[in-house]
């Protein structure tokens, strides 16, 4: 079976600590939707440091909707992304993010979702293929599970990882990106005051904070005392409860990890007011609050990693239909824009009018990143994240999964050569190249030494990685 390949080096060593809150002084600042928007972040330079002294790499996937307008997406010359109707102008609107963000942004042109086009798995349901590299028929996790937990990548934060998503809470084929061992869809949180409370939960009383500091300093959980038996157990099970056996395992690691007393001490921002969002779901009353949710979700997940409580997460941003955002475009933005794209490349020469509708809907996704990065860096996070976003479909009115839109961006630890935009057809002619290799060269970058990724019954699909990332 092709797949990713098993851990390589000596594992990280676990660390059992309950929930690190916000870096100390000046760090409620990070977010002005929560806190007040006259503040300036100054997290402590130790705050993500890993136990060797340096800045660990994180993750963040987002899953970007509706494809793209591809005449008003990609850059023009000198990597120029202001020109009118840009989709991509966000990353370079100092005016509105207080610096661009062109010099840690690369826009890869020429990426198939290949394994799942194999299979069929493409339109909406291709956003599994986004992070696992595999249709609907794999078992592979997605690259943040794999990092974060087969590599054991994410064993020393509170939170392995975390799965956010605007208005849809779904785990149907289509409706998620984040996948563990065997192919079992994460859960996703979409309350802005749940995600509160799992990343920095209430204080603990100086009883039950003594009593768990004095577990922690046994450094033996409950499933410490059970290995052998869980270890007979699992050696004598069928392979398919095999997986369930390591998934429960794996749970109950989490739990004891969040209950475990934290090993720094942090100033913890207002908790979001659920009555500022009364309602939740897309198509269930939740889109004129999708605005909020959104700023809220992305203050958090930046203070999540800055504050290294979590290294490894995804976000679904939303489509905005019902959401009533733009005067100028229809309620339906799914049907009457998305779907309604007429690509330049069609015999016509397509209908610029449906360029514009559909980039104005990309330029408002891209405006959610921009901020995202502009969260990043006023923690001082933003130079060793890498942020992977990427779109189900690339010509949306075809529900294509050919040509998908792909931005990586951040400081990336300095693995790839940021500023540019990459157009991998001019380096290898005309033909398009899987998705599979830019999850293989996010593994390298986190040191993982494989050169696949994903799974397809074409060996070529899931093999390599993109040089041309590096400059």
């Amino acid at each position: 079976m092709n797949g990713p390949s098993r851990p390589h080096g000596k594992p990280h060593a676990r660390m059992n600590s309950r929930r690190r809150f916000l870096f100390a002084a000046g760090a409620a600042a990070l977010a002005p939707s929560l806190l007040g928007a006259d503040a300036v972040a100054s997290p402590s330079s130790s705050a993500a440091a890993s136990e060797d002294g340096a800045s660990p790499l994180r993750f963040i996937g987002v899953y970007m909707p509706h494809g793209s307008a591809y005449e008003l997406w990609k850059p023009g010359p000198d990597f120029d992304i202001r020109y009118e109707d840009c989709s991509l102008s966000p990353f370079d609107a100092p005016d509105i993010y207080g610096r661009s963000f062109k010099d840690v942004l690369l826009v890869v042109d020429g990426l198939d979702l290949a394994a799942g086009i194999e299979t069929g798995t493409v339109g909406h349901d291709a956003s599994r293929v986004i992070l696992t590299g595999s249709g609907a028929d794999g078992s592979t996790p997605s690259i943040d599970q794999y990092l974060a937990q087969e590599h054991l990548l994410g064993a020393q934060t509170p939170l392995t990882s975390i799965a956010l998503s605007i208005g849809n809470d779904k785990t149907d084929l289509g409706q998620n990106v984040s996948y563990a061992r065997g192919g079992t869809p994460v859960p996703k949180w979409i309350d802005p005051a749940q995600v509160f409370d799992e990343l920095f939960g209430k204080p603990l009383s100086d009883r039950d904070r003594a009593a768990l500091e004095a577990q922690r300093a046994r450094q033996r959980s409950v499933l410490d005392f059970v290995r052998r038996d869980l270890q007979r157990l699992h050696q004598r099970a069928p392979a398919a409860e095999r997986v369930k056996m390591q998934q429960h395992h794996t749970a109950l690691r989490e739990i004891e990890k969040r209950i475990s007393p934290p090993k720094r001490v942090c100033a913890a921002p207002a908790r979001p007011d659920p009555l500022a969002f009364p309602k939740l779901h897309a198509f269930g009353g939740g889109e004129p609050y999708f605005e909020t949710i959104t700023e809220l979700m992305t203050d958090l997940l930046a203070l999540a990693l800055a504050c290294d409580i979590t290294r490894f997460a995804t976000l679904m941003l939303a489509d905005l239909t019902r959401a009533r955002l733009y005067p100028g475009l229809p309620d339906d933005i799914h049907q009457d824009v998305a779907h309604r794209y007429w690509a330049a490349t069609n015999a016509s020469g397509g209908r610029p009018q449906t360029w514009r509708a559909l980039a104005l809907q990309n330029r408002h996704t891209h405006g959610h990143i921009a901020r995202l990065l502009q969260r990043l860096d006023s923690a001082g996070a933003l130079q060793d994240t890498l942020v992977f976003a990427q779109s189900d479909m690339g010509d949306p009115s075809r529900h294509s999964s050919k040509n998908v839109p792909t931005l990586i961006a951040g400081g990336c630890g300095g693995h790839f050569s940021m500023g540019r935009h990459v157009d991998l057809r001019s380096s290898k002619g005309t033909e398009l190249l899987p998705s599979n290799r830019a999850l293989v060269s996010i593994c390298q970058a986190f040191g993982i030494a494989v050169d696949r990724f994903g799974h397809s019954a074409n060996a070529a699909t899931v093999t390599g990685a993109l040089p041309e990332l590096h400059g």
